[in-house]
């Protein structure tokens, strides 16, 4: 595939998790790399990536990256390959602390993380007694692949309108989502996280966030972040396009990485 139509894939995916698209976009900057393309143009595919994704930190991680070894191939080539591997090391061992970490029971999920996803598959492999709650996750209803995919893989899940996970919520023992950037203001994720942790924090069920270093952004939210959602009908009505809100970190009870398992204190991370 010509790297400029892979390029227009990704900037246009708003099904793929950060964790994928990170994946794809290493790999496509590796494959322009071997094949020659311009510093500029590489610059200029990583910023588009970038700013395509607003709110996935792994990939603002990559834009920098390149614009800092553009001009050194193979030095560039080296980052890249040990950014991609750094990032599966650190996902095996974020995936492998929330799996230890899952309680047994009823748990609340919103979007599609490739991580959370493989931690209760994990979980329910080693005995564990699961019921996942996945929301439909509007706009885009990413939710219903991932009810799917678990209930291909056997885990226990049922399917819930994204207002009725508000009523399902006080029924789980976590709300376990994943991350597209936890950022210094708080947890930045699929649109209504936000609203889902108030009640949660509210009903005194846990927030919990799993990701990866590769997550973390050095600096607050910024409107920019909203990013685009796709259209929920076609329909010449105006609609809201945010596709990623804001959870401060005051509502998040603790964030699980390749690290561990971190407890929250003094709302920050």
């Amino acid at each position: 595939m010509d790297w400029r139509t892979e390029l227009t894939k990704i900037c246009l995916d708003r099904k793929s998790g950060a964790a994928v698209l990170s994946r794809r976009s290493a790999k496509l900057l590796a494959k322009m790399v071997r094949q020659g393309v311009k510093p500029a143009n590489l610059v200029e595919a990583a910023q588009k990536i970038s700013d395509s994704h607003p709110a996935m930190a792994p990939l603002w991680h990559l834009s920098q990256l390149t614009r800092e070894f553009a001009q050194q191939p193979s030095k560039l080539l080296t980052s890249l390959r040990q950014f991609l591997a750094d990032l599966e090391t650190h996902t095996e061992a974020a995936i492998s602390h929330a799996t230890e970490w899952l309680p047994e029971g009823r748990v609340l999920t919103h979007s599609f993380s490739s991580l959370v996803f493989r931690a209760f598959v994990q979980a329910r492999q080693r005995g564990k007694r699961l019921e996942i709650v996945c929301t439909v996750s509007l706009p885009g209803g990413e939710g219903i692949a991932l009810a799917k995919s678990l209930a291909k893989s056997e885990v226990p899940v049922i399917l819930v309108a994204d207002l009725q996970a508000f009523s399902w919520l006080m029924k789980c023992e976590a709300f376990l989502v994943g991350a597209d950037a936890w950022c210094r203001d708080g947890l930045v994720h699929k649109v209504g996280t936000k609203h889902l942790a108030v009640a949660a924090k509210q009903s005194g069920v846990p927030i919990w966030s799993v990701g990866t270093s590769e997550k973390r952004l050095p600096f607050g939210w910024n409107e920019r972040m909203k990013g685009d959602a796709p259209l929920v009908s076609r329909l010449p009505i105006a609609q809201d396009r945010t596709l990623y809100d804001l959870t401060e970190w005051s509502l998040v009870t603790g964030i699980i990485d390749e690290n561990g398992v971190h407890c929250l204190e003094s709302g920050h991370v």
